[in-house]
């Protein structure tokens, strides 16, 4: 394809940017991963993804999240303080088109009310019970109990 028809396109993909506490995602298997992935993917073209640990990784854990396309970032303070000052960042820069949380409780629920007058939302929460909370707030949403 020529370098315009490229452009083009990429001007029609919707940018998404992925904030997750990885404490939803280490019990699920490296193929719910991948589906977890391939959902996001239907809605747009992934920039970056971070997931946020608060203790180290065994190798072979941080090998396959970086095998996946996330960035495990380990953070010595809350989880939650480090995703919401990186998502205000995100919203602010303005070089995305959706912000994706991925959320262990309604803790973030002030931020992506806040996120939300500005850009879309994409949550992940790792059951329906939690999503309700978010559920005015988000424009998607992701159980991953239905995975």
């Amino acid at each position: 394809m020529s370098e315009k028809i490229m452009k083009i396109l990429r001007k029609q993909t919707k940018r998404v940017f992925c904030l997750i506490d990885g404490a939803i995602l280490e019990s699920l298997s490296p193929l719910s991963i991948k589906l977890l992935l391939e959902q996001i993917k239907q809605l747009g073209s992934i920039r970056k993804s971070i997931v946020f640990f608060d203790s180290q990784l065994a190798p072979e854990v941080y090998e396959m999240y970086l095998s996946r396309g996330f960035s495990p970032k380990i953070v010595p303070s809350d989880k939650d303080v480090n995703i919401t000052l990186e998502s205000l960042d995100v919203a602010n820069s303005q070089q995305v088109d959706i912000i994706c949380i991925g959320v262990k409780d309604d803790s973030l629920l002030p931020v992506v009310i806040k996120l939300r007058e500005t850009i879309d939302i994409l949550l992940i929460s790792p059951t329906k019970t939690i999503a309700k909370s978010y559920l005015p707030y988000s424009d998607y949403i992701i159980s991953l109990d239905e995975l």
